[in-house]
């Protein structure tokens, strides 16, 4: 299983694609700085699955893909778990929860948004800084291919790693250290495979006369509704969450 764009019609599927770019912006920051504690992040982040089954978002993938970062997870909730008083599980969990949280949000924002609407994006967010001769249209590509490539590199990791294991190699056991060594033997073959991609991907987008440089149409206009002005309450009472104490300081 890899997260990917799903086509669907619901709710979070119609925002325009510059109001889901802020939410999930948003959401992110919220979930990594915020002091709510465990149980009502833990209540966040129900409801925020609760709002994607609503909306009809494919989030067997999403959680299925959970696994693969349970080493990160496992490594966070040790390191956070540590206070001056000794261990804390509490802690532990809620550094977790915060991890989970992010990865929960990013993979729901890949679901739900197409090449198209991620590029319409990207271009938005880097468009002020073209003004200062920054190639915005490149790098919002790049962005784009390196969304759409990272759960494509990693589910060539697992079908490497299912290979070699077939094969007789021994890649997992022996402690955090060997875990870590017994990677070494995947990286190549797939950074070879990577260059292979990037190279079909090249070819590809030459075949199809694509020029990054030239002035483009687009074939879908995205315009905002009456649902993308409500949605847009959400980024700003976040982020008037985490800096209304600020402001009360001064």
């Amino acid at each position: 299983m890899q997260i990917s764009y799903k086509p669907g019609s619901g709710l979070l599927y119609s925002l325009n694609p510059l109001v889901k770019g802020a939410m999930t912006f948003a959401a992110i920051i919220f979930f990594s700085v915020n002091s709510l504690g465990l149980w009502a992040m833990a209540a966040l982040i129900v409801a925020f699955l609760i709002i994607c089954r609503l909306s009809r978002v494919a989030l067997l993938d999403v959680i299925l893909s959970i696994r693969r970062i349970a080493l990160l997870l496992l490594i966070v909730g040790v390191i956070q778990g540590f206070g001056t008083t000794g261990f804390s599980l509490l802690m532990a969990a809620e550094a977790m929860l915060r991890i989970l949280g992010v990865f929960l949000v990013a993979g729901v924002y890949v679901t739900i948004s197409s090449q198209s609407e991620l590029t319409f994006f990207w271009e938005a967010c880097f468009r002020p800084l073209s003004l200062f001769g920054f190639p915005a249209r490149e790098f919002a590509l790049i962005m784009v291919i390196a969304v759409r490539f990272f759960p494509v590199i990693l589910g060539e990791i697992e079908r490497i790693r299912m290979a070699q294991t077939a094969r007789g190699a021994k890649l997992e056991g022996g402690g955090l250290l060997a875990s870590a060594a017994s990677l070494m033997p995947l990286m190549i073959p797939t950074l070879t495979q990577a260059v292979i991609r990037a190279g079909e991907l090249a070819q590809a987008m030459e075949a199809r006369g694509y020029r990054v440089s030239a002035q483009r149409t687009r074939y879908q206009r995205f315009r905002f509704g009456l649902s993308d002005f409500l949605a847009m309450l959400v980024p700003i009472m976040l982020f008037y969450y985490l800096l209304h104490p600020f402001f009360m300081a001064q």
